[in-house]
């Protein structure tokens, strides 16, 4: 499939090869880094799309790096911020996109799973979603929260200016994935209890996200700590698109034009060129980064908004 519009895939290859260690210390198995140089670790949400990368012509490989970090998990069922060969950092988890990224490295591996395999996947992420649903929500609220901008992968996003502990968008709707993802397991599993329960969750946290942070055309973020409700331009606050269908189409709509605001040449900016907080290498606050582009096009996609899926995976 290589040829003149994949200028980039000889390159790509040598990058996922050249970073790929063998397993040492607290690197349980064959590893893709994120780099060779100072950010020489597997990030709890980066390994993800490793995973994705690698699923077609690497499969065994592939399912090695979505499990990585799962060989860390805590007590509480928290992933690991990040692991290296000499260190497992617990300072901050990563956003739980684990059953979005499950599901299409299933369609992707070109390999069967056992019963032993699902079996384990399912325990772990369950143990994943029992974190955010026990250990970060505010008794009597349905939605989960983030205590730091560390926690979603976007560490200096404009969202965070107005506090750290905030029950998001993106967040509410990577647990909803995450749960229809376990229905899925469970029912696979011949475990249909569980499955409702799931689903059951799933559709609480929809009603949530929808009900109370769906404000005048926009998401905004609300503190969980005071209620208050805040808004930002930041890019991640239309990240709930990852949702797909299952949002409804005239909200759909509104979230894929404000997408089109934040489109460069070169995909969608994190924080829009035009605003007074852009930077250019500001990090989470104007650059293009591929989790937030793959995640976007993919939600666009299963949202029905094709043309602007594949003019930014373009």
């Amino acid at each position: 499939w290589r040829g003149p519009d994949t200028p980039a895939a000889d390159l790509a290859a040598y990058v996922l090869w050249s970073a790929t260690v063998d397993p040492a210390g607290f690197v349980t198995r064959p590893a893709v880094l994120m780099s060779k140089h100072w950010m020489d670790k597997v990030w709890s949400w980066d390994h993800c799309f490793n995973a994705l990368a690698l699923a077609a012509g690497e499969p065994h490989l592939a399912w090695d790096q979505f499990h990585l970090p799962f060989d860390h998990q805590d007590p509480a069922g928290a992933l690991p911020d990040s692991v290296t060969h000499s260190e497992v950092l617990h300072n901050f988890v990563k956003p739980p996109i684990h059953g979005w990224a499950f599901g299409l490295l299933r369609d992707r591996l070109g390999m069967p799973l056992d019963d032993r395999q699902l079996t384990e996947t399912y325990d772990r992420l369950s143990r994943w979603t029992g974190f955010w649903l026990t250990r970060r929500r505010v008794p009597g609220h349905d939605l989960p929260h983030y205590q730091h901008g560390n926690d979603s992968g976007w560490d200096n996003a404009t969202t965070f200016d107005a506090g750290r502990v905030l029950e998001t968008a993106d967040l509410a709707a990577f647990l909803v994935l995450q749960l229809r993802q376990l229905a899925a397991l469970a029912t696979e599993l011949g475990r249909p209890a569980e499955a409702d329960e799931w689903d059951s969750t799933a559709d609480a946290i929809r009603a949530a996200l929808l009900g109370s942070l769906w404000r005048d055309g926009r998401f905004v973020a609300r503190s969980a700590v005071t209620g208050a409700a805040t808004r930002s331009t930041s890019l991640l606050d239309l990240m709930a698109v990852t949702l797909g269908a299952e949002l409804p189409p005239d909200l759909s709509e509104q979230l894929a034009a404000q997408i089109r605001t934040h489109l460069t040449a070169y995909g969608p900016a994190t924080e829009p060129v035009g605003s007074p907080h852009y930077e250019s290498d500001g990090y989470w606050r104007g650059p293009i980064w591929a989790p937030s582009t793959i995640l976007i096009e993919d939600g666009l996609r299963r949202a029905g908004h094709t043309a602007l899926a594949d003019e930014i995976s373009h």
